[in-house]
């Protein structure tokens, strides 16, 4: 008589009867996978993380597909897929680049992306993978020419605020201008950790078909961490502390962007334009050799991130030329809005401070501070210029008041 090859049948261990009432598996449910192999400890494990009955189930029929207990019969179909093989990327003097690797299909960036799941560009799609809740599929709503080299140059270039910095160096200051100091970090660690804030919630809406923006703007993302880290640091260093909290105008003027391009204009061309404005000097005026290190440093990154909004800026000025208007009343709500936050006194008072040297020069440093925003606003025009936009004669009233003349002031 030929011996019955049938798994004996398995009853329900004692220890997963409660976990699986509690996860709302029914016993035969349970039994079923017992009997295919599955260990109790690795039950119990699934019931904890809460996987659901319906979950399980389609894992079980998705397993049976081809194959029964033991999962599909292999078919190396897979290795036929239509990619474009024999690519051979070559390292450059800067090692292998993202640019390096943008050859042959891999980089073509298409103009419209048409996928909505996480597929690389330049993979095979496969049909009914489900959408990731991607909502910007357009080129000419993130794309920038030079992130792939602005990533590339924020990855070699990263630094560490708790050991870059020679915090052991900072001797004591005076109160005013220790004060004045803890209040300016206090105002830039609040900038930081907004912008890295706000991009951290438009990177997941940013389809995969542009990888080279989702790249570099994780590492804005990042370094608007550092920033706010590093300000932070310095105003509990030296036996000051956090001072009065930014109005945050310009930061709801950020944060009410209704579309990515917007935002990108208002933070990374209007706002980080004055922002490393404000670095520049604080390292032209920092009163110790860490001080100015923290502030050439977060200049350097700084850069980048405008470098990134110029050039978007750019491209779509020059893909999109009807939208020309669109981006300039972007522009005159982020520089209303950064108006509204130059009233408040305590950082313009705390940089006055801060240029001048002591609270008894306050009105030079108030003259001073002045130059500062003289020489921001020229910068940003001169960025504009280079974006194809002639700004000046639109400029917000309050900020070409500081780059006119006493003849072109109004009387």
């Amino acid at each position: 008589m030929a011996e019955d090859s049938a798994a004996p049948p398995v009853e329900m261990p004692p220890e997963l009867a409660a976990p699986a009432k509690a996860a709302g598996w029914p016993e035969d449910l349970v039994l079923e996978l017992l009997q295919n192999g599955a260990s109790p400890a690795d039950l119990m494990r699934y019931m904890s993380m809460g996987v659901t009955e319906l979950q399980v189930r389609q894992f079980i029929g998705a397993q049976g597909e081809g194959g029964g207990p033991a999962g599909p019969q292999l078919t190396l179909a897979w290795m036929n897929v239509p990619t474009e093989w024999g690519i051979h990327a070559k390292p450059t003097k800067h090692g292998l680049t993202l640019d390096a690797i943008n050859i042959g299909k891999y980089g073509d960036v298409p103009d419209v992306w048409e996928y909505h799941s996480e597929m690389p560009r330049g993979a095979v799609p496969v049909a009914g993978v489900e959408s990731m809740g991607y909502t910007v599929y357009e080129k000419q709503e993130l794309w920038a020419d030079n992130a792939a080299q602005l990533y590339e140059e924020a990855i070699q270039r990263r630094w560490r605020p708790a050991t870059d910095i020679d915090w052991a160096s900072i001797q004591p200051l005076p109160d005013d201008l220790e004060r004045a100091i803890c209040q300016i970090c206090t105002h830039l660690s609040e900038k930081a950790q907004l912008e890295a804030d706000v991009l951290a919630g438009w990177e997941p809406e940013l389809s995969y078909g542009y990888h080279e923006i989702k790249l570099y703007l994780s590492t804005v993302i990042f370094e608007g961490a550092r920033h706010a880290e590093v300000f932070r640091k310095r105003a509990l260093s030296n036996g000051g502390g956090l001072g009065l909290q930014s109005t945050g105008w310009g930061f709801r003027s950020v944060t009410d962007a209704r579309n990515f391009t917007e935002m990108v204009l208002i933070q990374m061309v209007v706002q980080d334009s004055f922002t490393l404005g404000q670095y520049q000097f604080g390292e032209a005026y920092a009163p110790s050799a860490a001080e100015k290190r923290i502030f050439r440093l977060a200049m350097q990154d700084k850069a980048r991130h405008i470098a990134y909004g110029i050039a978007h800026l750019k491209y779509v000025l020059l893909h999109k030329a009807e939208r020309r208007g669109e981006l300039e009343h972007y522009l005159d709500k982020g520089e209303a809005m950064l108006v509204a936050d130059d009233k408040d006194v305590a950082t313009r008072e705390a940089f006055a401070i801060l240029l001048a040297g002591s609270s008894e020069k306050i009105q030079q440093g108030l003259e001073m501070y002045g130059m500062m925003r003289t020489h921001q606003v020229r910068q940003y025009l001169g960025r504009l210029r280079w974006a194809t936009i002639e700004r000046e004669e639109k400029l917000n009233p309050t900020l070409r008041s500081y780059i006119q003349t006493p003849e072109e002031a109004p009387a």
